[in-house]
């Protein structure tokens, strides 16, 4: 009979280390206490957690509050440098940030969410609400839902079933059949927006790109105040240039060695 009995423990370690990693990306620092409670463990235990992940470059030790630390930034950077999609989407969001003037950006899907991996030209301040790498449920803006009507069907019931459409703002879709909807309106017109439904009173209009050679989904956005950003502005000018930007990111990967 196979004991079992270190294997659950080792699963277990490695929740709580990615834990306390999480409780500490959300409140940018923590002492051993808060983490101890957030995590719902002894003290001690955490501290141990704690001194693995500094001895390794992922937490900061500053004066006993903890922070993370660069080797994260390593390790994302080099996932991000090392995938094509990636690559062939800097240089589109920056020319995109340039006509626009707006924030321009690049969201990947990652199985739920939606992950900001670039953002170019933050004239508005928005990058403390929009962090890059930031995640969300992918419904919840203009990239997810572009992205979402991109996908089968099945695969958009399995997300709705997983995530439940949770609120963030009033103004959030949370009744699937609304979302499906608005999804069949999004790919008859090839772009998706929103009005302060991750973020009160931001307004942002994105276009869906498929990698030609992988099942990676991503979307390309501007985004700006909804007072900046008018409703005939978003869906002429806007809505031309987030889908011509969509199309020159898909026609340059079909082309990247």
């Amino acid at each position: 009979m196979t004991d079992n009995t270190g294997a659950s423990e080792f699963v277990k370690s490695d929740q709580t280390m990615f834990s306390i990693i999480e409780c500490i990306h959300q409140e940018d620092e923590m002492g051993v206490t808060e983490l101890a409670d957030a995590v719902d463990f002894s003290k001690s235990a955490v501290h141990k957690h704690l001194k693995t992940l500094e001895e390794h470059g992922y937490v900061v030790n500053n004066g006993g509050r903890y922070q993370l630390g660069l080797k994260l930034l390593t390790l994302g950077g080099h996932i991000r440098d090392r995938n094509a999609f990636c690559r062939c989407a800097r240089s589109t969001v920056e020319d995109l940030a340039k006509e626009s003037n707006q924030m321009a950006s690049f969201i990947l899907r990652d199985r739920t969410h939606g992950v900001f991996v670039f953002i170019e030209n933050d004239r508005y301040g928005l990058r403390k609400p929009v962090p890059l790498g930031n995640r969300y449920v992918i419904h919840q803006n203009a990239a997810g839902k572009a992205i979402l009507a991109e996908l089968p069907d099945e695969t958009v019931e399995d997300i709705i079933e997983e995530t439940n459409l949770p609120r963030e703002t009033d103004n959030t879709i949370t009744d699937a059949a609304e979302l499906r909807n608005e999804l069949e309106e999004i790919r008859e017109q090839r772009y998706a927006t929103s009005t302060g439904e991750r973020i009160e009173d931001i307004q942002s209009i994105a276009a869906a790109v498929k990698s030609p050679d992988t099942d990676q989904i991503g979307a390309i956005s501007i985004t700006g105040p909804a007072d900046h950003l008018s409703q005939d502005t978003v869906h002429t000018e806007c809505a031309e240039l987030v889908r011509e930007a969509a199309n020159e990111l898909e026609l340059r990967m079909r082309y990247v060695e």
